[in-house]
């Protein structure tokens, strides 16, 4: 395993954070896999599933069984790790500006395609490979206003060019669920039968740009754009791993099992787990309703998620 670590220009003068990225495989083997834990700071299920995937991950590399190329960012967001307020983590916005950490990411498409002109051919993995040094280019070259931009930057540059996306959450109160796009359901299909997600939410964009859909949509925006020899390489999700609440080693080391199962499965691990859950139910995200109450009171929870 390599580990990076990825300083972040500090708010002020005397301050720093940095970012930690570790690696396994070879730089430039296929299929890359990106995942990240916390990037809402408040949320750990996560991270300590991450974890425990990583002496997996440590393991598998000592027996030689890893093939691919995997990046884990357990602690996406060290600035929102430091903000707490009246003794509880901040997590969602940053508290300089309100920012949320999960919105707001770098529109690739828009960014770098007017440099893509006359550049892509008929060949769709020949057109993968310019499009993903556009890419690169585009974000070497980003300027960040604020701390927060330059926490997505640095998140982007390390994942824009991977073919599986993995970024970890939780809910409030909630079972095990992910949000995906539409473009690749066999991926949405064995996910779930490895990660024992109960349903699988559909949306191309739900707004905003969120982490997840900053890698699936600039990809279904150049094949409107430049047509249908841009293909859809990358498969990116924002996985719900039930509710905040729901950390403890048995319940993590179980979700570690699930992702070993799905890496091995897309060919990342030469062997591994079976998947041992069955599928998802496939909805569409704009099918999901939230109810409010007429009046503020108390809440009783008369039946448990799912």
């Amino acid at each position: 395993m390599r580990c990076e670590t990825v300083p972040l220009v500090g708010p002020s003068p005397g301050t720093t954070r940095a970012l930690t990225r570790h690696h396994w495989g070879r730089e430039g083997a296929r299929p890359k896999v990106y995942l990240q834990g916390g990037l809402y700071a408040d949320e750990m299920p996560g991270p300590l599933a991450l974890y425990h995937l990583m002496h997996r991950l440590d393991q598998a590399e000592a027996e030689g069984r890893i093939a691919g190329h995997v990046i884990v960012v357990p602690l996406a967001n060290p600035i929102g790790l430091s903000e707490w307020l009246l003794h509880k983590p901040v997590g969602r916005r940053d508290l300089e500006g309100a920012n949320n950490f999960n919105r707001g990411y770098p529109d690739l498409a828009a960014l770098a395609g007017d440099a893509l002109e006359g550049q892509l051919g008929a060949n769709p993995q020949a057109n993968v490979a310019t499009i993903r040094a556009a890419f690169a280019t585009t974000l070497a070259a980003a300027k960040a206003e604020t701390e927060v931009d330059e926490l997505r930057i640095r998140l982007m540059q390390a994942s824009h060019d991977a073919d599986i996306v993995l970024d970890l959450h939780c809910d409030h109160r909630a079972v095990m669920h992910f949000y995906a796009s539409t473009a690749r359901p066999d991926i949405t299909a064995l996910l779930g039968r490895c990660t024992g997600s109960v349903l699988a939410l559909i949306e191309d964009d739900s707004g905003g740009n969120a982490f997840d859909e900053a890698h699936t949509a600039p990809w279904r925006a150049l094949r409107d754009r430049f047509g249908q020899a841009v293909p859809q390489p990358c498969f990116s999700t924002t996985l719900e791993y039930r509710g905040q609440m729901d950390v403890d080693d048995a319940t993590a080391a179980q979700d570690a099992d699930g992702l070993m199962a799905f890496l091995a499965a897309i060919g990342a691990l030469t062997d591994g787990p079976t998947p041992a859950h069955g599928p998802a139910e496939v909805l569409p995200l704009a099918g999901a309703v939230e109810f409010m109450a007429p009046i503020g009171g108390i809440v009783t929870w008369v039946t448990r998620p799912g």
